[in-house]
């Protein structure tokens, strides 16, 4: 125990020296916080020169709406504090005289030109919900700028609303009226305390039921990422230069195995307590964070989140070690390290579904496949309706077997790859190892 400590600890101090992870301590945060920032300045550099676009209405009658629309929108909702968030829509109405070609040709060469951003069609029949010819078609170069095309939808068929119930009879006000949508809250469930109180449902905080879990969930998988592939690098690295058969002159193949993955899993813990610290320093610090976000982040989350992290560090820092053993060449250790890699990303790839139904067939299932079952049964535990106690036990169990499954092949592997040369691996050979004596 005290080499295995001593390999721990090097490879620990090491690793937490070096200027990688310095940088790998703060790229996260800046990933993270410079998308933010990237998108705020990218709301300040937003592009708010004039959209020019004609209308050929051919109804005669929504020309002069759209005209009056379009003056209170300019008017009243382009500017915040005094700044211009949002380009102005200039409306032209279409003039047949102005060319001699057919209209849609003319126009066409218009957008081409850059004079206008696009042009509208409005159909005769329009108004008559049976007419024949009741045309909206919106003709431009540049269909991602969708921002005016869904305006002009909006305002046209709240007019084209008032105007038919207008056609028959009916109070368009009185229709608007009695219509209203209402918007649906989604609440928690009530309970009873044991002295028979009952608390009320609360509006859900779809920030703490969602966003919190999935963010522990991503930063989880980050930090698996970032330190056990590193671990087969390092491993390929010491059989190259011969350091490896000075190791293991001293301290038995499946210590020095063990040592490294008790280093990685303490590499993580480092870099996870860096990031949950500041995460709850900043929630419990800054009175505008709501209750229920400091609240989802509680320390039985946390404490199943250092579980699944310690699963996961294992399962993979023992696949990627006996790789890194196996191998004599980068190149050969690049070919091993794709399947790895994809199996590693497997929960990722399933993330939408699982969080849309944590509790349906699929996410079980995940639930019970050990490389996904830490990410999977974590958001499941974290996310209502969270998973049944045995649902928990049962994958603990599956998973616990797994992992020493995986430490205990990989350190046959890696007890007979450290001293291989000059040996191209497959993963028929790995598994001709495995069975071996």
């Amino acid at each position: 125990m005290s080499k295995i400590r001593t390999v721990m600890f090097t490879e620990y101090l090491r690793a937490v020296r070096t200027k990688a992870f310095i940088i790998g301590v703060l790229l996260m945060p800046l990933m993270f916080g410079g998308g933010i920032i990237a998108m705020a300045l990218a709301e300040q550099a937003k592009d708010t020169a004039d959209r020019h676009f004609v209308v050929v209405d051919e109804s005669g009658v929504l020309l002069p709406m759209l005209a009056a629309a379009l003056d209170e929108r300019n008017e009243q909702s382009l500017f915040e504090d005094d700044e211009q968030v949002d380009p102005r829509w200039v409306l032209e109405a279409y003039d047949p005289a102005a060319s001699a070609e057919r209209m849609d040709v003319a126009l066409s060469d218009r957008i081409e030109n850059k004079e206008i951003l696009g042009f509208l069609v409005i159909g005769p029949d329009i108004v008559d919900p049976d007419g024949a010819d009741r045309r909206l078609a919106w003709y431009t170069d540049t269909p991602t700028y969708d921002d005016l095309a869904d305006w002009l939808g909006a305002t046209i068929n709240n007019e084209l609303r008032r105007l038919r119930f207008t056609e028959a009879g009916l109070d368009g006000t009185l229709v608007d009226h009695l219509s209203a949508r209402e918007r649906v809250n989604t609440l928690g469930l009530a309970s009873v305390n044991e002295q028979g109180e009952v608390s009320e449902a609360e509006e859900s905080n779809m920030a703490a039921t969602v966003a919190i879990p999935i963010g522990l969930a991503m930063l989880l998988f980050m930090l698996v990422m970032m330190s056990t592939p590193a671990l087969m690098n390092n491993v390929l690295e010491e059989k190259m230069q011969k350091i490896a058969e000075v190791l293991v002159s001293s301290v038995s193949p499946f210590g020095l195995l063990l040592g490294k993955l008790l280093s990685a899993v303490l590499v993580s813990l480092t870099l996870a307590i860096l990031y949950v610290g500041a995460i709850l320093l900043f929630v419990h610090n800054v009175d505008q964070v709501p209750a229920a976000i400091v609240d989802a982040i509680s320390p039985g989350v946390l404490a199943w989140f250092v579980f699944f992290m310690l699963m996961a560090l294992l399962i993979y820092g023992s696949i990627f070690s006996a790789l890194g053993a196996a191998c004599s060449e980068i190149q050969d250790a690049q070919t091993l390290m794709m399947p790895a890699m994809m199996v590693l990303i497997i929960p990722m790839m399933f993330l939408g579904p699982i969080i849309k139904s944590p509790d349906g067939a699929l996410a079980t299932a995940l639930s019970y496949f050990p490389p996904a079952t830490p990410v999977v049964m974590f958001l499941r535990i974290s996310m209502p309706p969270g998973a049944e106690w045995w649902e928990i036990t049962v994958a603990i169990v599956v998973m616990v077997i797994f992992t020493l499954g995986c430490v205990l092949a990989a350190s046959k592997i890696f007890r007979i790859g450290i001293l291989s040369q000059g040996q191209t691996p497959s993963y028929r050979k790995l598994v001709g190892w495995l069975v071996s004596r």
